[in-house]
This record gives C-alpha cells, structure tokens and sequence, in this order.
C-alpha cells in the first residue's frame, strides 16, 4: 500500500515540474515588441555590449536598453541577466530604483525628461555569464538566438506547457488549435504542425492537467515576426534534457496585471457606424476562448418604455495572434440605433485572471 506520505511527495514533485521558470530567456527585440510582458521579470538575452561613458548598454537593439551590474563584467559580450524595466512605465520617484542614477541617465540620454513609454528601458541587479553555441539545438538556445536556427530541422525535447498556459511567451502564435509551447530551463518556444499525441499519451493544450509531460519533438523552425517557432512533424515523449540549469533561485515574477480591453471597432460612442460592420475588441494579452461562452452580449439601447425592434443573431470569434474578439451579424444592424456591446463577469486571461466588465456603445448610420 503507498502511504499518503509518499502520494503527497508525488503530488508536490509533479506541482513543482509544472511550475513556470523564475527566469525567461528571450531577445532584446522581443523585449522592446513586448515591454508590458517582459515588465518586471528577470529575464536573459545574448548580447554584446557597448559601453559609452558611464553607462553601458546592449549592442545592436533598435531601441536603447542600458544595464546596470551588480558587479562590471571584463567581457563586452555574453548572457546578460538581470530585471528588465522600461522606464516611462515605472515612476521617476520610485524607491526600488533609488540604488541605480537614472536622473543622471535620463539627463545623459534624453535631455532630462522623463521617458514616455516604450522609449527607454534598463536591466538592472545584472550579471553577464559567459555562453557558447550549443552543442546540438535546444529550446533555450533558439529562445536565445533564433536567428541561428531559423530554416534549420532540429530535434528538441521540452516540458508540455499547452497553449501559453504559464505565460511564458508574449504572444499566441495563432497557426493551428492543437499550437503549444514547450519549456526547458529559461527557454520556451511554441510548437505547430502536430497534434500533441501518440504512442501512451494525448495531451490537452488548454488542460494544466496534462502539462510537465517531457516530449521529443521534431521540426523545422521558422520565425513569425519575432516569435520563432518549431513547424513539427513528429512527436513522441521524451526525457529530461541536459539543458544548463538556471543556476540561481531567483524571486517569482510578478504577476501579470488582469487583462483589459485596449482597442475597439468602432470606438465608443462612435456614430454613423457602417450597419454591416463587424465589432471588434481587442485585449492587453489572451483570454480564454472557452471563458467567452455567454459572457458576451450584444442588445439595442433605448429609452424606458421604448419597443425595440429583434437583434440580429450574431457570432463570436477568437482571434489567438490579435488577442481579439470579432463579432459578426447574420444580417445588418437597423438604421441609426444604438447598440450596447457588454462583456459580463466570467471572461478569464489564460492565468484565470478575470477581464473587468467592459461596455461598447455606438450609433449605427444609413
């Protein structure tokens, strides 16, 4: 008989396997694409650096990313870790940053003003590491250089992570509905092309339940816009690999902040909105589709007493890559009425954060 010690043991190993990495190895480009994701976290990128004075900052980024060490390296080159910040998003005054001269950087760099978002962002509590090119492909090394793989058949083993479900990789890839990522040490990358089953498994890419699972995976990576990715054509279940270990314990990140909607069509209190128009809203990061059923509804407004004429029916669709919903009509919408557009309570971001009641109201034209 198995005392309940040791299923307790089991259950926390298995918890612990499904845990996200407390660091995420990543580009300087997906940093400055996704500066809201990456907020916060402890991240890792394979840069050179340039030193300019006093200040040192990562070679070749589109936009400026300074990094503050704990200790200067000697190396002008390596895996550069540490918390990534942008700073139009975080508060000149903020105590967090009271070790670090970002008065004098800000000074230095853009003439004293403060930076907007999106404009100016540091690593700060920084190490450099020395690297070198793998030995064979692996999920953290095309995290960390794409580039390098891109076109390339490679064959990688990782942690079934589903789709997205730890929130590992800022983007949904949107190719196929059976798409998961998988994970080793501080790399994940999302994997397309086959359904994630075969020889004694068949695992859901919306279920926590079935991720930790190690798996084998074969494939060609491709890269779309800055999210690389495996086009698979074979899978089967692996074992650990021999990935370098994330060599400290670092503090959890923070969590992400609840989504909210950031962009509709129409816009609210549009007028004169084309009767034959879809709506469309989009959200800060991706929601669960299933978490849509019901909790969207869309009626005519009008004064008390007033009879209003039958909606036409509609759909809802998700949209994975644009983090969205479309919603569609059988027929158009009447003449210059207003339309109210409400997402209920119930609608949950991948982590089960739940979107705050949202309400769209527009006037629709000829």
């Amino acid at each position: 008989m198995i005392s309940v010690s040791l299923v307790l043991a089991l259950v926390s190993a298995a918890a612990a396997s499904a845990q996200p990495p407390t660091r995420l190895a990543t580009t300087a480009e997906a940093l400055i694409a996704s500066a809201g994701f990456f907020q916060g976290r402890t991240v890792v990128v394979q840069q050179k650096l340039i030193t300019e004075g006093e200040f040192t900052r990562l070679a070749e980024a589109s936009k400026p990313i300074y990094v503050f060490f704990r200790e200067q390296p000697s190396d002008d080159e390596g895996e550069v870790r540490g918390e990534f910040w942008d700073l139009g998003r975080i508060d000149a005054a903020d105590s967090r940053f009271a070790g670090y001269d970002l008065t004098h950087l800000v000074e230095r760099v853009n003439r004293g003003q403060w930076p907007v978002r999106d404009q100016i962002y540091i690593i700060v509590r920084a190490s450099l590491a020395p690297s070198s090119p793998p030995r064979a492909p692996t999920v953290r090394a095309i995290a960390l250089a794409p580039q390098n793989f891109v076109d390339r058949e490679v064959r990688v083993v990782g942690r079934f992570r589903g789709r997205n479900l730890y929130g590992e990789l800022p983007y949904a890839l949107g190719k196929d509905k059976w798409d998961f990522v998988i994970q080793s040490a501080d790399g994940a990358v999302w994997v397309t092309g086959v359904r994630p089953r075969g020889k004694g498994f068949d695992l859901d890419p919306t279920k926590r339940v079935d991720t930790g699972r190690w798996v084998e995976v074969r494939g060609v990576v491709r890269q779309q816009g800055l999210t690389p990715y495996i086009d698979a054509e074979e899978i089967a279940l692996g074992s650990e690999p021999d990935d370098a270990p994330v060599e400290v314990k670092l503090p959890p990140p923070p969590p992400q902040p609840p989504p909210e909607v950031i962009f509709s069509a129409p816009i609210q209190d549009d007028h004169d909105v084309d009767r034959t128009a879809p709506v469309r809203i989009q959200f800060s990061r991706d929601v669960d589709p299933r978490s849509l059923q019901s909790h969207v509804t869309v009626s005519y407004a009008g004064g008390e007493g007033t009879a209003l004429p039958p909606l036409p029916e509609f759909k809802v669709a998700y949209n994975d890559a644009a983090h969205a919903i479309v919603i569609t009509f059988a027929e158009p919408l009447e003449r210059f009425m207003q339309v109210k557009v409400e997402l209920g309570e119930g609608i949950l971001a991948l982590d089960g954060q739940a979107l705050k009641p949202f309400t769209l109201t527009f006037t629709t034209g000829r």
